[in-house]
């Protein structure tokens, strides 16, 4: 019965997807929705310039129109046919720009690093910077009903992706697309989050009290910037006197006390620690 409703849910989705081959993005600038290709992704024959100058203006019309692989064309040609040429540094990122807009990410992470590499005191290093998190950010698995949600999957390229954010924001907080950085980081951190939170529960389910707990900790000492609050050190004090450890129940309670003074846990947080020594299990959260 389940295979049929799965096989019949399936079929009604292809069709839909059949019938409408346009999806709609989520909104933002770096939603997951993979980037259209280019409108002339087959095929391409361009005529080429005289001049640096020349090509560039026709690399950046082809790149305005959104024809990202004529353009890419041009800008290739620039860097190779012009190598001294002033265009030719600019050249280099905007072949990065057009990777990614092509939804070649992988391409566009080694371009943009590169650039990066090799000309560490441009203006424009922290924009190569950031669009490396951002492309990360582009290969992190997105939801779908009829598959395991994306906090159950390898988190491989949200690691990545926070690993890169992190550099960036960290190197360079004065970037025009900081604002950005910060937000793309804020996400991946809790998708980081939401992984260790289903692992966490997942032990609980099975009474692994220890594992359990363990999963607690690394969400509050790993990620305090984005998911601890009082019920999260309420649930890691508990947890801890599951498995009857005062000193980890009472640094937990401590904390709770110190970052949220007005938390209404903080009443029960001696009985908490009152049942770290007696026999009497503490009453999960």
């Amino acid at each position: 019965m389940r295979s049929s409703f799965v096989a019949a849910a399936l079929g009604a989705s292809l069709f839909a997807c059949a019938g409408n081959t346009k999806s709609a993005k989520s909104g933002g600038d770096y939603d997951q929705e993979e980037t259209p290709r280019s409108k002339t992704e087959g095929a391409v024959t361009v005529s080429y310039g005289e001049t640096p100058q020349d090509n560039w203006a026709k690399a950046e019309e082809e790149f305005k129109d959104e024809n990202y692989l004529a353009a890419q064309k041009f800008y290739s040609y620039i860097r190779n046919k012009f190598p001294y040429s002033a265009f030719s540094t600019k050249a280099e990122l905007r072949i990065a720009d057009c990777l990614f807009e092509r939804a070649r990410f992988l391409e566009a992470i080694d371009a943009y690093s590169n650039f990066a590499r090799l000309h560490p005191t441009h203006e424009s290093v922290g924009y190569a910077t950031f669009k490396v998190g951002a492309s990360y950010y582009k290969q992190i698995p997105t939801d779908w009903f009829l598959i395991p949600p994306a906090y159950e999957k390898d988190q491989a390229a949200v690691k990545d992706a926070a690993r890169a954010l992190k550099t960036y924001v960290d190197r360079f907080p004065k970037d025009p697309s900081v604002e950005d950085g910060k937000k793309l980081l804020k996400e991946v951190r809790l998708r980081l989050v939401a992984h260790e939170r289903a692992v966490a529960d997942f032990y609980k389910r099975i009474d692994k009290p220890k594992a359990y707990a363990g999963r607690l900790e690394v969400i509050r000492r790993d990620f305090g910037d984005v998911a601890v609050d009082d019920e999260l050190l309420f649930e890691v004090a508990l947890a801890y006197a599951v498995l009857r450890d005062g000193p980890r129940t009472k640094q937990a309670l401590d904390e709770l006390k110190q970052k949220f003074p007005a938390s209404p846990r903080n009443v029960e947080g001696p009985l908490v620690l009152a049942s770290t020594s007696t026999a009497t299990p503490a009453r999960q959260p």
